[in-house]
């Protein structure tokens, strides 16, 4: 509540004005009084004193309380209170129904400056609980709007996932070229910056298994680049040599940012399987091969440079491994997104000694059982843990 209190009297009675003044200023109330005994002065009053309560007695010459209380009500939002002693109870009732916040005999004043205390601190409530309501609504209509907008950004999300897997080759077409296989792909958002890629070229098989930099959005919209390239550097240029692939890629990248000096671009494993002789050639950048034969787990390590993060005219100079490999044995090509994966009961990473751990004990599975196994196992590490990134995993039984 104001510490001074501007109060607007419509009251013709001078007499009458004076005792409503000394009793408001006997209970101690700091206060200003405007007095006035006419329409013309009440609506002056009203817009220039700009009260904080109206007492107003009933019947004056030309005015009364009724028609002061209509144009309060319906132009200004002022507590009213009637203080008269020409009026019945049941007229004074009958005001307050309407409206009047109180009403107040002349000849009991001295419940006046308590009744004015209330309703101003009553009016400071209302107008409180009215702010408070106001801001619900916008609140509310904001949600509302975040939701809608939240629903078309997702929705256009969704619809760019369905994109990015028809970019991805059919894996069932792998039926024709390895005695087995699975992918195991779990993005961290509805689109994932992880991809594989594989196509048939002349006799050889090229399989990729590639982590674009960052994930969500803007790693899919690397993917999608990326795919476009193995495309044409494989479907048109016919080149099938692992690190010619990836030099070529290299390249690739670095024209799609212009060559501007970006850190955008991929780690990718890559291999080129001989179909007829099983001969593998193998080439990565920043990721491995792991292959299962009898012997156990063995990593082929890649080059340590990413794909796109390379500047200058020759390219950088991608290590090539050749090997041959024997039927039965299983050739891995995997992003680092499950071994960076925090979880287990002290939420750490899963690192990839545990990793390659794991892999190595699916040795006698099954290629589908193979891939229910990791689904099992990357959800009993993750547990209630956030996925931190992308996971893809491919296996191939040559």
């Amino acid at each position: 509540m104001k510490k001074h209190i501007k109060i607007l009297l419509l009251e013709d009675n001078p007499a009458d004005a004076e005792l409503i003044s000394r009793e408001l200023s006997r209970s101690g109330m700091l206060f200003s009084m405007h007095v006035v005994d006419s329409r013309e002065e009440f609506i002056i009053g009203l817009n220039n004193f700009e009260p904080d309560i109206i007492l107003s007695d009933h019947s004056l010459p030309s005015f009364n309380s009724l028609e002061a209380f209509a144009i309060v009500n319906k132009n200004y939002n002022i507590p009213f209170v009637l203080v008269t002693g020409s009026v019945s109870e049941e007229f004074a009732v009958t005001c307050m129904k309407a409206g009047v916040n109180d009403y107040i005999l002349k000849n009991s004043l001295v419940r006046l400056p308590a009744a004015v205390n209330n309703i101003l601190a009553g009016n400071v409530l209302k107008k409180e609980k009215e702010a408070v309501e106001e801001l619900h609504r916008q609140l509310k209509n904001a949600f509302r709007e975040i939701e809608e907008k939240n629903k078309a950004i997702t929705d256009s999300i969704v619809y760019a996932r369905r994109i990015q897997e028809a970019m991805l080759p059919e894996p069932s077409r792998l039926d024709e070229l390895v005695s087995g296989w699975f992918v195991f792909n779990q993005a961290r958002d509805i689109v994932s910056g992880d991809f594989y890629w594989f196509e048939k070229c002349h006799n050889r098989l090229i399989v990729a298994v590639a982590d674009c930099t960052g994930h969500g959005v803007p790693g899919a919209l690397m993917s999608v680049v990326g795919i476009g390239l193995l495309n044409r550097i494989v479907n048109e240029k016919h080149i099938t040599k692992p690190a010619e692939i990836l030099q070529h890629l290299n390249h690739g990248i670095r024209r799609f940012f212009r060559d501007n000096d970006t850190k955008d671009g991929m780690d990718i494993a890559l291999c080129s399987i001989d179909i007829h002789t099983n001969q593998v050639e193998f080439a990565g950048a920043n990721r491995p091969l792991w292959i299962m034969h009898q012997g156990g787990l063995e990593e082929i390590r890649p080059t340590k440079l990413p794909i796109g993060g390379f500047r200058g005219s020759d390219g950088p100079e991608y290590e090539t491994h050749i090997l041959q490999a024997e039927p039965g044995d299983i050739l891995y090509l995997f992003t680092d997104g499950l071994p960076d994966q925090f979880g287990g009961d002290k939420n750490k990473k899963l690192m990839k000694k545990r990793f390659r751990n794991f892999i190595a004990s699916l040795r006698f599975r099954h290629m589908i059982e193979q891939k229910v196994i990791i689904d099992g196992f990357v959800n009993d590490w993750k547990g209630d843990h956030e996925q931190v990134d992308d996971i893809l995993i491919v296996g191939l039984k040559i």
